[in-house]
């Protein structure tokens, strides 16, 4: 038991070691950028265009956040690994080493995937908006407007989200960057392949001055034809879907009633030799059959 507490105290201290870190490098990237909106508003540009966080290569959890919507500030990141700390040593303290350690990371495992699906929900929002938008180009090109011009009036009638990438593609344009890289560079981050074309037509029209229009409106065909077999795939494989999730969430679930109904028979078992490997690999077990139901689904 002693040995317990020393371990889990330990993770606590490396645990909050790494929140002022993080803390400390948060406090230097707001000092970086209030003085990067100075040296804007002393240049006579608008402070708002300024984001410090494009102008620099994102880690993969801010481009998670970034694909998922959502901008999480280093405090509020620092308060949920705080959070975490607690709820591993209050698990610790009540059930043991190892259920502090499980519990944390099934909450950041549960987190991530919530982010992921969160993430893949708004690539495909901002599939089904990119026909109409690059319709609105072709129209504007057929008025006589240049590409940049056509691009900010579809943006401008474009909804969230593909609006607020837009948006930021024009900010790093404003900055200084070229309008084909900083669209390649969101089509990086989102990792829409459509964006890609898109990029290339505007480098081809900025490099040798041809029209875009044939491909801009392949690109919507395709996207378009794409979209219209991804449904149909979809509502042939329903059942098959319905069936990997039941099968997937049976076992976990039947684990959560007994738990319910009669807590202390997990119990006995985790405290028995034999009982915890077999808790141990029936998790295990788990865990490569639910991955493996989700490649079977994925390639389909």
């Amino acid at each position: 038991m002693l040995s317990q507490q020393i371990m889990i105290f330990a993770l606590a201290v490396a645990l909050l070691a790494g929140a002022l870190f993080i803390y400390s490098r948060s406090q230097k990237e707001a000092l970086v950028e209030k003085v990067g909106r100075r040296m804007a508003e002393a240049s006579g540009m608008e402070a708002k265009v300024l984001l410090p966080q494009e102008s620099r290569r994102l880690p993969w959890l801010d481009r998670l956040f970034w694909r998922a919507g959502m901008e999480v500030k280093p405090r509020q990141f620092v308060s949920g690994i705080l959070c975490l700390l607690l709820m591993a040593i209050l698990t610790g303290l009540a059930k043991g080493l190892a259920f502090g350690l499980a519990v944390p990371l099934a909450v950041v495992a549960v987190v991530y995937l919530w982010l992921v699906y969160k993430a893949k929900k708004r690539i495909r929002l901002i599939l089904m908006q990119l026909p109409l938008f690059l319709d609105q180009v072709l129209r504007g090109l057929g008025t006589g407007r240049s590409m940049e011009g056509s691009l900010r009036l579809a943006a401008e009638e474009t909804p969230d989200p593909l609006k607020s990438i837009i948006g930021r593609i024009f900010r790093a344009n404003e900055l200084g960057a070229d309008l084909g890289e900083a669209i390649q560079e969101a089509a990086n981050l989102y990792r829409i392949d459509e964006l890609y074309l898109l990029a290339l037509a505007i480098r081809i029209n900025r490099s040798y001055g041809s029209s875009v229009r044939d491909l801009l409106q392949s690109v919507a065909n395709m996207i378009n034809e794409r979209e219209a077999v991804r449904r149909e795939l979809r509502s042939l494989t329903g059942e098959t879907r319905v069936t990997a999730w039941v099968l997937g969430l049976m076992p976990p679930g039947m684990a959560a009633y007994i738990m319910i109904m009669n807590p202390k028979y997990l119990e006995t078992m985790w405290q028995d030799p034999s009982g915890k490997i077999m808790l141990i690999v029936a998790t295990g077990m788990q865990i490569a059959g639910a991955v493996i139901l989700w490649r079977m689904i994925k390639s389909i």
